[in-house]
């Protein structure tokens, strides 16, 4: 690890017409006292300070036996700054463009030096503006250099005076913006570019993102040493919904579904609603009446077959003899549909309480086929409350779902793992 140090040129650098030490020569000589190698230097100067800055270059040349000459960069501003040097908003474009330079020479552990102790205020501001906002490196202090005469006792001559918690304050809360939006690959570029990155908050957010995807088995991975850290829900729900237990599988796709209505993603709602409805269906077909039955085409005779066979022949017959809110028959000539398990859901009195739930979601649906079909858009969700009161009535009668939506859990320890790195 090694210091890239980056400061304006002022009227005292290298020193003061009482040869009193610039704030340039102190901070130098404190960084080598506290044992910081000195890698590279750059000074900013105006046409004003030209001399002083080459000057301060022939100092450091000399007494810093890890600085040559060609180390030490002497950066002239720009005419307008030069001409203008109080103006911060000049200022802090010479900063940005030095601090552009410094990263071309800066390895991953060295540390960008911010002298703010010399030149014109707007100058010494501009090294703590630019850290606040986050561009220069994660690895930077801005140091102060006292005036000696106006020292108190127990003051330090040199200190750093970083503002970095103002900026580490802003990033968790616009990381904790993006986990409540369920943005968790936001929330991850954010917190990488922090000074709050932690492995295990980052485990999670990735284990949020896969899973949120449906990619479980690489949410399972992410979690990777971190089990032994985290709570044991979390392998323990990835393990069931890899291992595609069914019951699990339509909870996540319901939590799911909570989270694109939550964000407004409207259409992606519908399209996973027609899904989720569709395989509950066939769950209750499977698993709650017993008949093994399948929508592929490969599977059509067999099905039809099954169900032919059910309740000697009087499944069939209702089937043949039913109607759609339409007035529309079932074609039991082609693969079964979704109004096929619909039909046989309702033949069955042991699923009566469900079939009011399964067609009041229809209608959305239906919406659903308008949307991907028609290519008609959807900004918005007639009736929401009701459509998710009638969601979640149905799933608590098929599959049974938790008070919380998981996804919100993993939130809010998130949450509470960003507020202890603060």
């Amino acid at each position: 690890m090694a210091s890239i140090i980056l400061s304006f040129v002022g009227q005292q650098d290298p020193f003061a017409k009482t040869q009193t030490e610039g704030s340039i020569v102190t901070l130098v000589r404190h960084l080598i006292a506290t044992q910081h190698t000195l890698k590279r230097v750059f000074l900013l100067h105006t046409d004003s300070t030209r001399q002083n800055a080459i000057d301060t270059q022939q100092w450091l040349a000399s007494e810093v036996s890890t600085l040559t000459q060609d180390a030490i960069e002497i950066i002239p501003v720009a005419d307008t700054f030069s001409r203008d040097p109080v103006d911060p908003l000049l200022a802090t474009q010479e900063v940005r463009q030095a601090v552009d330079r410094a990263r071309v020479y800066q390895a991953s552990e060295d540390v960008l030096e911010f002298n703010a102790s010399s030149g014109t205020p707007a100058m010494k501001t501009a090294w703590s503006v630019l850290q606040a906002l986050g561009y220069a490196s994660v690895h930077n202090h801005v140091w102060q250099v006292r005036n000696p005469k106006e020292m108190r006792p127990g003051q330090a001559r040199v200190f750093y005076s970083d503002v970095n918690l103002l900026k580490d304050e802003l990033d968790l809360k616009v990381i904790k913006q993006q986990v409540q939006d369920y943005n968790y690959s936001g929330a991850l570029v954010t917190l990488q570019a922090s000074n709050l990155c932690l492995s295990l908050i980052e485990s999670l957010l990735n284990y949020g993102y896969y899973r949120l995807s449906m990619d479980f088995n690489a949410a399972f991975s992410c979690l990777g040493a971190a089990t032994q850290d985290i709570e044991p829900q979390w392998v323990q729900e990835i393990s069931s919904l890899r291992q595609k237990e069914t019951r699990a599988l339509l909870q996540e796709v319901y939590f799911n579904l909570l989270v694109r209505l939550k964000n407004r993603k409207y259409a992606d709602f519908l399209v996973g609603l027609f899904n989720l409805q569709e395989q509950v269906l066939y769950f209750l077909v499977r698993e709650k009446i017993g008949l093994d039955v399948s929508g592929k085409p490969s599977q059509k005779a067999q099905s039809w077959q099954v169900i032919q066979q059910a309740e000697q022949g009087k499944l069939h017959r209702f089937l043949q003899d039913y109607r759609l809110s339409r007035g529309d028959r079932l074609n039991l000539d082609r693969s079964i549909s979704r109004y096929t398990l619909q039909a046989i859901v309702e033949y069955y009195s042991q699923c009566i309480a469900i079939v009011p739930l399964i067609k009041e979601l229809n209608q959305y649906c239906d919406l659903r086929n308008d949307s991907v079909h028609g290519f008609v858009g959807v900004s918005g969700i007639d009736d929401e409350t009701k459509l998710l009161s009638t969601l979640r009535n149905l799933m608590k009668q098929v599959t049974g779902i938790p008070d919380i939506n998981p996804f919100d859990r993993l939130n809010q320890q998130i949450c509470d793992l960003l507020d202890r790195s603060l």
